[in-house]
């Protein structure tokens, strides 16, 4: 006979569902909980240091999708350099975001058990991240040519394709468990 908390007498309550073999992803693991709160302190950072004392809106984004070399250099010019010291902070903050929603994500993969294969698209999303933020830092720092400027739409697009991706299986998990 259940016990009142859900249990039955004797069980603690666990975070497993029981009818379908399915994991919840542990909200109270350490591993987890820095995780998250390496992801929000990076994304916290990141939006902050490029909207202090904004007077021109300047924003990783805006680059990460110019598609031409051209627009990336209007963009640029158009920051001047405080604008381009605050993207710089960003995307120094980004390297955390990336860390931490990496984690997060693939260990909410594994949690409710997809598919290999997402996990491996969220480590690549990752690592596509790291490459575009270093490229970014090179076009700001004049030590990459801003043809490449492509490229780095090419990468941020399947980035935001890999996590899109996983947050779809992860929210039809969700909904399949419940």
């Amino acid at each position: 006979m259940p016990a009142i908390g859900g249990g039955y007498r004797g069980q603690a309550r666990s975070y497993r569902a029981q009818d379908d073999g399915l994991k919840a992803p542990m909200p109270r693991s350490p591993r987890f909980l820095a995780a998250l709160a390496l992801a929000l302190s990076g994304f916290l950072l990141m939006v902050g240091f490029e909207n202090i004392g904004a007077d021109v809106r300047s924003s990783q984004l805006q680059l990460q999708f110019a598609w031409a070399a051209a627009a990336s250099r209007d963009i640029l010019a158009g920051w001047g350099e405080a604008g381009r010291s605050r993207v710089v902070l960003g995307l120094y903050a980004d390297f955390l975001f990336l860390i931490g929603y990496t984690a997060l994500l693939t260990q909410w993969l594994r949690a409710w058990r997809q598919p290999r294969r997402l996990v491996w698209g969220v480590l690549l999303a990752g690592g596509l991240d790291a490459l575009e933020n270093v490229f970014l830092l090179g076009f700001i720092r004049g030590g990459i040519d801003v043809a490449l400027t492509p490229l780095v739409g090419v990468m941020s697009t399947l980035k935001f394709g890999l996590i899109g991706i996983a947050l779809v299986y992860l929210g039809a998990g969700f909904r399949v468990s419940k």
